[in-house]
């Protein structure tokens, strides 16, 4: 039913005036919340369990919808980052709830078509062409060129920020302070259990380029001046879109000659990139 709305065609209108197309890499980072009280305004619940039917009935509807627009020869990915692991606590591909979004872990629980890439602190579930290929990979490092971010800036892929602020979510970011070893981050290691799709559990190490905590920071909000950004709405909430080989030249402008100014507003830091790391980097035992 949900699918014929006239809602999800202004999507479909939208995404095309994007520049999305059938057969494209396409990362939707979403709040539903606004959407799904949005849309369940049009009916008169006879009780929880029946909104809550609605709400489940609207987010696959939702998925189903993007699968239709990328079709087989697309590829989607739903970011379902949780920071658990950072803090020692157990992680599993299956069972790991992330923290970005509610239609994400949704999918997570009800959906068997998506497969969950293996980082635990950045993962995603991925459906399409490549899903197989971004599941198979073996990244340790959370942003390297072998991850999932690499995968998106080699291959042009495009991303959705649908009800979010861009600001909270534009991690790729992190990809392109990366490659270029900016001053005010460092590598470091955690180390946890791990049980794999197969239920398999081992001790595990996995590594994230942080950022010194004593560099004060906020993320830059002023969104006119990311000029790889475009804003449309869709069903009164916002949709911002990105292309990522864009976002990577203009962050690696913006971090190399402007001091990362369209980036973070620092408080107590100024960048020097003659000192190398401002952290020297930290080296946990497995054992």
């Amino acid at each position: 039913m949900l699918n014929a709305d006239k809602e999800f065609e202004e999507l479909k209108t939208a995404l095309k005036n994007f520049g999305v197309h059938k057969g494209d890499i396409l990362y939707v980072a979403s709040d539903i919340t606004r959407l799904t009280d949005n849309a369940s305004g049009k009916y008169d619940f006879k009780s929880f369990d029946e909104y809550q039917n609605f709400r489940a009935e609207f987010m696959n509807s939702l998925v189903n919808f993007f699968q239709d627009f990328v079709g087989t020869e697309g590829t989607l990915l739903l970011p379902v980052f949780t920071w658990t692991f950072c803090r020692g606590k157990k992680f599993s591909v299956k069972t790991t709830k992330g923290e970005t979004g509610a239609l994400n872990n949704w999918v997570l629980k009800n959906r068997s078509d998506f497969r969950r890439t293996q980082h635990p602190i950045y993962s995603f579930m991925v459906w399409g062409k490549d899903a197989d290929f971004l599941a198979g990979l073996e990244n340790s490092d959370s942003w390297s060129e072998d991850s999932p971010f690499g995968y998106c800036h080699k291959n042009k892929a495009k991303m959705l920020m649908l009800d979010v602020v861009p600001a909270n979510c534009l991690t790729f970011v992190h990809y392109v302070e990366e490659r270029i070893k900016v001053p005010w981050r460092y590598m470091k290691d955690f180390v946890s259990d791990y049980t794999d799709v197969d239920g398999n559990t081992s001790r595990r190490k996995y590594s994230m380029f942080v950022r010194d905590l004593d560099i004060i920071s906020e993320h830059f909000t002023d969104l006119s001046q990311l000029t790889f950004l475009h804003h449309a709405q869709w069903s009164e909430v916002d949709l911002y879109f990105m292309n990522f080989a864009d976002a990577f030249n203009f962050y690696l402008d913006d971090l190399k000659n402007n001091d990362a100014k369209c980036c973070y507003i620092f408080k107590n830091y100024t960048p020097d990139w003659s000192c190398g790391q401002t952290h020297p980097d930290l080296k946990l035992s497995l054992d």
